[in-house]
């Protein structure tokens, strides 16, 4: 027994001897013939600022020894860094535990894939495989390392990053009118029956009707321009129907005189327009019904149940007899309204702008806002709304508006300076959400640049736009074309359709945008994904031409890897 157990010993010692100098170093010999790997993109490609690192292996027949462990480690190269990522285990079929079993009689398959954050620099990355092989039970400087595996994947794609920052921004409107109309209003009463005009009238000696005739006379005196003058008259509903509208004719007459009396002189060119408007039964209705008459209900009925205007009108009548406060509601409805529309005297727009610039207080804070609007200069924008926050502390439109220069000009942190203060004088406006979306945006918080955008558009402001940018950049391009709908023609839209790979749609946009350098650099990639060469051509040497940074660009672009070897891209980038 002793002896059986003595030879089975030396049996594995002799397996175990053999395995580590002859088994180990020869799987490292062959591990570069016998072992494969094909990444599922090559180059790599960045989607949501993710990075998926996928590779499936390959180990060939009759190369795993069964009592043989390894350890791959793929890791990435960019820059002076290398990230390591999850280690691989493969075990022979004589070993137990973790790992994934190969077969050494048949070729056996197995998978990597791992997700990571994109960082600077990953564009020119490159996907290598390290090793280790040992047996079971073997220390640390017992394992032999296995050739590196290199290019196994070369560079990334990260043309999602070519988002443009082209986002929606937000002005606050200015509030100013080019054109303000300013109406007054007075009344003429007259007695009962009467067209005459009696100042002594009690109702015309009422202080209200007193203070609005001379406030009316006042507004004439001003001298503006005048819009219009109408006079419309009515008689109380208690008489003749026929009569009734011969009496407001005559009453709107009276007025109509009166007042081409005092417009006489200033504006003989101005003329009232009179209207007879017969007897007023709807205020009558009213005013009983704002009254206090204990039975006003009741009168009401016995009024409107008369379906002939005459029966109607006597039943007023008669209610005169049986009500005092009857006579009193009817009172005033035997009036004649003069109404004047005048337009307001204007600063023209040459003003306007000057005055910003030079004396912004001698504006108020809608003419100041609209100056900023008559300039195309964004400096000189930055300065009359600079003005604005300045001497109308307590009006965001101001701050918001210099916040929406300041990302015009790229100053993110004097924006976002500025949109704290406008957001603590509105809170919660729909403006200054959308634009804190914008500097959120721009600043890597995507989390909370989406929702600002979705408070905005619960405000009235449209952020589909904005949101679409967004999308893209979580790299849910569908999403993005979709957030896009009813919106064409800029650089952005074209990047969602070619990222969602409708390449017609993408040049059809692209052609329509504004055509800057980086529109053509689009448009050359979509040459690329098309195929067509003179597509990738001309636009990357129209890029060039207007921005020289593409020519390195382009250089390293890996949209144009099926490119790097002509003739013809070569001279464009060199």
């Amino acid at each position: 027994m002793k002896n059986i157990k003595t030879r089975i010993m030396a049996v594995m010692l002799v397996t175990a001897l053999v395995l580590t100098g002859c088994g180990l170093n020869k799987m490292v010999r062959d591990y570069d013939e016998m072992v494969t790997y094909t990444p599922r993109t090559n180059p790599l490609e960045l989607h949501g600022g993710q990075i998926a690192v996928e590779f499936d292996g390959r180990v060939s027949e009759k190369y795993f020894h069964r009592s043989a462990i390894i350890e791959l480690t793929p890791v990435l190269r960019y820059g002076e860094t290398e990230q390591e990522l999850g280690t691989i285990h493969l075990r022979g079929e004589r070993v137990e535990g973790e790992g994934q079993l190969i077969n050494r009689d048949s070729p056996t398959n197995f998978a990597f894939t791992e997700m990571i954050a994109y960082e600077d620099g990953m564009d020119k990355m490159e996907l290598v495989v390290k090793g280790q092989i040992y047996s079971e039970g073997d220390d640390d400087e017992d394992k032999i390392d296995l050739p590196v595996r290199e290019g196994v994947a070369m560079g990334t794609v990260v043309t999602p990053t070519y988002l443009a920052k082209d986002e929606d921004l937000s002005l606050a409107p200015h509030g100013y009118e080019k054109e303000t109309l300013i109406t007054k209003k007075a009344n003429i009463y007259f007695e009962y029956m009467r067209h005459n005009l009696n100042w002594r009238l009690d109702l015309n000696r009422e202080d209200e009707a007193k203070e609005k005739i001379e406030a009316l006379n006042e507004f004439i005196k001003k001298g503006w321009d005048i819009k219009s003058v109408k006079v419309n008259a009515w008689a109380s509903p208690e008489g003749e129907v026929a009569y009734n509208e011969k009496l407001s004719e005559d009453r709107a007459k009276t007025a109509e005189r009166y007042i081409n009396r005092i417009l006489s002189g200033e504006y003989d060119d101005v003329e009232a327009v009179a209207t007879a408007k017969g007897e007023d039964f709807e205020g009558f209705m009213e005013l009983l019904d704002a009254s206090e008459l204990p039975d006003k209900r009741a009168i009401a009925n016995v009024i409107n149940s008369q379906l002939a205007p005459a029966e109607r009108e006597r039943k007023i009548k008669d209610m005169t007899v049986i009500y005092e406060e009857i006579e009193k509601i009817l009172k005033p409805l035997r009036k004649a309204e003069i109404i004047i529309t005048a337009y307001e005297p204007k600063k023209t727009d040459e003003e306007i702008a000057e005055l910003s610039t030079t004396e912004p207080s001698e504006l108020d804070d809608k003419e100041l806002l609209y100056a900023a609007t008559l300039t195309e200069d964004l400096d000189t924008k930055k300065e009359i709304y600079k003005a604005a926050t300045e001497l109308y502390p307590q009006n965001y439109r101001g701050f918001n508006n210099l916040a929406y220069v300041y990302l015009k000009k790229g100053e993110i942190d004097k924006a976002a300076e500025s949109l704290e203060k406008a957001n603590q004088i509105e809170p919660d406006n729909g403006h200054v959400l959308n634009n804190l979306g914008v500097v959120a945006a721009w600043t890597g918080d995507y989390e909370n640049a989406k929702s600002y955008y979705e408070a905005a558009q619960g405000k009235g402001v449209r952020t589909n736009y904005n949101i679409g940018n967004l999308m893209i950049l979580e790299g849910d391009y569908t999403a993005a074309v979709s957030s896009y709908a009813g919106r064409t023609c800029t650089h952005n839209i074209a990047l969602a359709h070619m990222l969602n790979d409708n390449h017609q749609a993408a040049t059809t946009n692209i052609e329509c945008a504004e055509q800057d350098a980086k529109a053509f650099y689009l448009s050359a990639i979509i040459g690329a994904r098309r195929n067509l060469d003179n597509m990738v051509y001309d636009n990357l040497k129209k890029a060039i031409e207007l921005d020289p940074k593409y020519k390195e660009k382009a250089k390293y672009d890996l949209e144009f890897n099926q490119f790097f070897d002509r003739a013809e891209f070569q001279d464009i980038v060199n």
